[in-house]
């Protein structure tokens, strides 16, 4: 569950859980539009690259690296665990910094 800061007093910040609610799923189609329009690029040039990129992605968590990108944050692999069916389920513990970005180099 993602928390909020709960008040600045004293030096370590106190949280306050927020309240669970369903996200909103964006599909890949959306996705590669985001980044058409983001970056003005043409559709057919950036689809193989979003494609490739979330293809690393998957291998690199499936490998259990920790991934350090500004401004994304730190992603780090907090539990795996095979369903017996051929598939597996990783969860992510993804850090960041109030301001977006993080603290180690790209």
């Amino acid at each position: 569950m993602a928390r909020t800061p709960k008040s600045d007093t004293g030096d370590e910040a106190q949280f306050e859980a927020e309240s669970p609610r369903a996200a909103r799923v964006v599909q890949k189609r959306e996705f590669v539009d985001r980044v058409v329009e983001a970056t003005g690029a043409k559709k057919g040039d950036v689809k193989p690259i979003v494609e490739a990129t979330l293809d690393q992605l998957g291998r690199a968590f499936a490998s259990g690296e920790t991934l350090v990108v500004n401004p994304f944050g730190r992603a780090r692999v907090s539990m795996r665990k095979s369903n017996g069916k051929g598939s597996e389920v990783i969860n992510l513990r993804l850090r960041r910094r109030g301001d977006g970005a993080d603290s180690d180099e790209d």
